[in-house]
């Protein structure tokens, strides 16, 4: 194998914690093998394994990692990865001093390592009590202790105006009395805190962000009254039965889809803004972690997330930033905030001059607008919608969005187009425009939520994206947008380039039409290409520029998808323990994946047809801890899974699972990969982790394909 091949191999180990596998791996290579590089990863590999189990007698694969580095010092001695891992090895034997030096080593090397800054911190702490690094590190009591302390003492040094803020703590006859009011039992962690200080002496803002303040034990009740009274003023008395939509909740499997939840415990809250403690989460082992709900009036912009597992997570996140600067005092408002080039994700907006420029080139290219459909609510862009009446040369309404293209979107390194957008939809002269019937307002409503999907998702759209709107848009048989390049015209209506407007600040905003598709035009195009489609709509005389008819031809109506079961055959992957929910971020994922071990995806098709159904049954062979580990879609194929666990605790079992696609008629090869991994992402394979293909078994009697899952190590 090729040292990359070897890096590969180690790489999709460590993601699994397989550190096993990897010292095995790398001590039973040839020694003409064990490269600087390979030998480094052992290192590593021995650090790790001490970190999965921090007993005293793995504390000998520390001392094993420093003789591996010290064995490199020559040749890496230099590089901040290795000061980095042999400061690591030395921060956990207790040896502070030369933890130390090789922390700060990295630091000066401007290295990338986790935590250098905590561990540096941790040093200082425990040298200051007189107590292990190692023990500040893993928190004290609950594991919050100590982050609390360091929390306040920060305070204390930094902000003393804002420390006078924390009240003093609550007493263990609050926190009973507390549980008793709710009902519920706290965890332990969460006392902690709440003994450590019971909120503010003072309810104003403690954090920029969403103005938020910490909430005292008597604060809960009427917060949560105000949420609630909010939820039923806006979505009416029976709000219980309102859900967020899959567009924009993608914790489904972790929280409850719902707008209030008397188990959903404020720890900070703004107007309409919280940090909860969950008490009623999907699952029982997700018990106590941490998210986060913004309220909003409509419900497409109602939000309710996931952040961390648990306090010691979310305060070890305060803590981070806090040492990092990220998190910065601000004398002048007293309270804490985000640096501009933190990890905050500030609103991106246009400035007033770009705003200037934007609309001229709208009514340059697209015609005078006559209105503006102005956005109320603005937590990330300030997407408003130009309307265009028609006229006599354009006899169609525009709508044009501005604000989108201020934000740069999330595009892969080989995207040549700008990373700036604005969206144009063309409607019928004959449209209700003012209609608020959602046979009338569904462009105007996914025009939004276009707007803003490259922020939810962490992606981009460009020319050819299709989006499905999974149910048929209303009054339409249309169940998916297409994405395609509008066109410059000059005054004599010729057309000319694709429309970029150049904005004061040198940024390029390219504007994309949206055309709704029949399915059969999807499923031609997923096939095909954006190209392919859009030869078939010149030949059907369907215009362009494209103006919406829900009566139009459709252009593939008798297509069929073509099944190409063997598309996935030539694709590496090595599964992980990592969900996704975005099928572009899988996607980015494989490109990375296989352009790491220089295997060529060019003739790989990934939106194709693998299988004309929406159903795949999939075999396969995991070990499991219990019946939980087992989803809804899947059941166990022997009976006798419990009857003989290994040495760890785990059960070999034989798992027969349903796969089903969004897409009704068919599934997509990388939609069927990513639904494998998503499917696979809670077992443990042992060391047989990757990809190499399936055999097609048999089709049942409804035509749904039946597939054994082949993983190699």
């Amino acid at each position: 194998m090729t040292e990359k091949q070897i890096l590969k191999k180690i790489d999709a180990w460590d993601e699994n914690d397989n550190i096993q596998a990897i010292i095995d791996f790398i001590e039973n290579l040839p020694v003409e093998e064990r490269s600087t590089a390979v030998l480094s990863e052992l290192g590593r590999a021995y650090n790790n394994f001490y970190w999965l189990d921090q007993s005293a007698e793995n504390e000998k694969y520390l001392q094993k990692a420093i003789d591996v580095f010290k064995y490199l010092e020559e040749e890496l001695g230099e590089t901040a990865s290795w000061n980095y891992r042999i400061g690591y090895s030395y921060f956990y034997l207790n040896n502070s001093e030369l933890a130390k030096k090789h922390f700060l080593r990295e630091r000066e090397l401007q290295g990338s390592g986790n935590d250098v800054d905590t561990y540096l911190a941790c040093i200082e702490y425990a040298q200051e009590k007189g107590i292990s690094p190692v023990e500040v590190y893993n928190g004290g009591r609950e594991g919050v202790q100590y982050p609390l302390e360091r929390f306040l003492h920060f305070l204390e040094k930094k902000a003393p105006n804002l420390r006078t803020l924390i009240a003093s703590g609550a007493s263990d006859a609050e926190l009973e009395s507390f549980e008793n009011q709710i009902g519920a039992k706290l965890p332990e962690a969460y006392k902690e805190l709440y003994r450590t200080f019971n909120g503010q002496k003072q309810i104003v803002p403690f954090f920029a962000t969403g103005n938020q303040h910490f909430v005292s034990l008597s604060e809960v009740t009427e917060i949560q009254e105000r949420w609630l009274s909010f939820v039923k003023q806006h979505y009416g008395e029976n709000w219980k039965n309102v859900q967020l939509s899959e567009e924009i909740f993608f914790d489904e499997e972790d929280i409850q889809n719902t707008l209030f939840n008397e188990k959903w415990i404020p720890i900070l809250a703004g107007e309409q803004f919280f940090i909860c403690m969950d008490l009623d989460p999907k699952q029982e082992e997700f018990y106590g972690q941490i998210i986060c709900v913004m309220l909003n009036e409509d419900i497409n912009n109602f939000e309710v997330g996931y952040l961390y597992n648990d306090i010691k997570d979310w305060l070890g996140y305060i803590i981070r930033n806090l040492q990092s600067e990220q998190l910065v005092y601000n004398a002048e408002n007293n309270w804490l905030e985000f640096a501009e080039d933190g990890n905050y994700q500030e609103a991106a907006y246009y400035t007033e001059e770009e705003r200037t420029a934007l609309e001229s080139y709208i009514e340059t290219t697209f015609g005078k607008f006559d209105e503006v459909l102005h956005e109320l609510v603005s937590p990330d862009i300030h997407c408003d919608i130009y309307l265009i009446k028609p006229t006599p040369e354009r006899n169609y309404y525009t709508l044009v969005t501005g604000g989108m293209g201020a934000f740069q979107m999330y595009t892969p390194e080989d995207y040549h187009a700008s990373p700036f957008a604005e969206l144009v939809i063309n409607l019928p002269p004959t449209w209700n425009i003012q209609s608020e019937e959602e046979k009338d307002y569904w462009p105007i409503r996914w025009l939004k939520n276009l707007a803003r999907l490259p922020i939810q998702h962490q992606t981009y759209l460009g020319y050819g994206h299709t989006i499905p709107t999974n149910d048929a848009l209303e009054g339409t048989n249309f169940d998916c947008l297409m994405l395609i390049g509008a066109v410059a015209q000059s005054e004599d209506g010729e057309q000319s380039q694709w429309a970029v407007a150049e904005l004061p600040s040198g940024k390029e905003v390219g504007f994309f039409y949206v055309v709704p598709l029949y399915p059969e035009e999807t499923q031609f195009k997923l096939d095909q290409s954006a190209d392919d489609l859009l030869d078939k709509f010149e030949a059907a005389d369907i215009p362009y520029p494209p103006v919406v008819d829900i009566n139009r031809v459709n252009v593939c109506e008798d297509y069929e998808a073509m099944e190409t079961p063997n598309l996935l055959d030539n694709i590496a992957w090595a599964f992980n323990d990592r969900f996704y929910g975005s099928l572009m971020h899988f996607w980015d994922g494989i490109r990375d994946y296989n352009a790491d071990i220089e295997n060529d995806l060019e003739d790989f098709t990934p939106f194709a047809t693998i299988f004309s159904s929406s159903k795949v049954m999939m075999m396969y062979e995991a070990y499991i801890k219990s019946e939980k580990d087992i989803l809804e879609n899947e059941r166990l194929l022997n009976p006798e899974t419990f009857d003989n666990p290994d040495e760890d605790g785990m059960y070999y079992a034989r798992i027969l699972a349903e796969l089903e696609s969004e897409d009704r008629n068919y599934y997509g090869a990388l939609n069927l990969l990513r639904h494998i991994h998503n499917t696979l992402s809670n077992k443990d394979l042992g060391d047989h982790i990757f990809f190499e293909g399936f055999d097609l078994e048999s089709y049942q009697e409804d035509g749904t394909p039946v597939i054994y899952l082949n993983l190699g190590s």
